[in-house]
């Protein structure tokens, strides 16, 4: 496995690749079974995987949330060496961003509801390191993760409407056997607070179930189930919400015909879970 700490030497390998389907799994490092199954999808369908670490500094509004974010270099390499990734791209903050760093990409759709209404300025760096990562990797495939639901949308809005020639999939949330969402966050909480994080899969199936059969209206729906979750010991709800899985608009009236999801981002023993189940 080729480690690339330096531009220099990814691109280098990069030139190496002509003809070749490569594909990119972009990740922040603290590497689950939910990083690796993306890997393993991309082992199924390229001739040569890269997987960039870097956590990125630019996609965070609260700096100790930055700082607290799990790095495990070492392990993740170890995985990742395991899994038969190709290449690792693994850079320093100075290496992406110099001192005096001048640009921004700014989406004007998709992010003025969910975590983009609650983490002011998360998409910009999201699509700032996204788009960096596509113009150094220059991958035919990019695989992000449904966990992550508005994000993914953003970059697949980004890749249409920026004219990059790369293909974006999707790969399905792996879940706890509890229901929880795999997440890199998930270690900062205690084991009873993992327990206790179940309650989110739970409340979304429930929720689901529900609409699905038309047994109460969306609004009373949600009403009830934030509190359920507070009462379960939940800090805050940012948000318990039903909307399009195509533009993220909000659904109050849920017709079958509708593609729509289950969204939600919930604060546990301080730290910051969200989760998304579709209709």
């Amino acid at each position: 496995m080729i480690i690339a700490q330096e531009i220099t030497k990814l691109k280098l390998e990069r030139k190496k690749l002509i003809g070749k389907k490569v594909v990119l799994v972009p990740t922040m490092g603290a590497l689950h079974e939910g990083h690796l199954a993306l890997v393993k999808y991309a082992k199924e369908i390229a001739d040569f995987v890269i997987v960039s670490i870097f956590v990125n500094k630019t996609q965070f509004n609260d700096l100790s949330d930055y700082e607290k974010y799990p790095r495990q270099e070492e392990s993740d390499l170890d995985k990742l060496k395991n899994a038969g990734v190709d290449l690792v791209f693994l850079p320093k903050s100075q290496e992406i961003f110099a001192d005096d760093f001048s640009f921004k990409i700014i989406p004007t759709k998709i992010t003025d509801c969910l975590c983009g209404s609650s983490r002011v300025g998360h998409f910009d760096g999201v699509a700032l390191i996204v788009t960096k990562l596509f113009n150094l990797v220059q991958p035919n495939i990019a695989i992000f993760g449904q966990k992550d639901f508005q994000q993914l949308t953003l970059i697949k809005r980004m890749v249409r409407d920026l004219n990059f020639d790369i293909e974006i999939f999707a790969h399905p949330t792996l879940r706890e056997q509890n229901g929880l969402a795999m997440s890199s966050r998930n270690q900062r909480l205690s084991e009873s607070g993992k327990e206790k994080a179940s309650n989110i899969f739970r409340v979304l199936t429930e929720i689901k179930n529900k609409i699905k059969n038309s047994e109460e209206k969306i609004d009373s729906l949600i009403e009830e189930k934030t509190q359920e979750l507070i009462s379960l010991g939940f800090e805050k709800i940012d948000y318990l919400e039903v909307r399009n899985s195509e533009d993220l608009k909000l659904v109050t009236e849920f017709n079958n015909t509708e593609k729509a999801r289950i969204f939600v981002a919930a604060y546990l023993e301080g730290i910051r879970l969200i989760d998304n189940l579709e209709l």
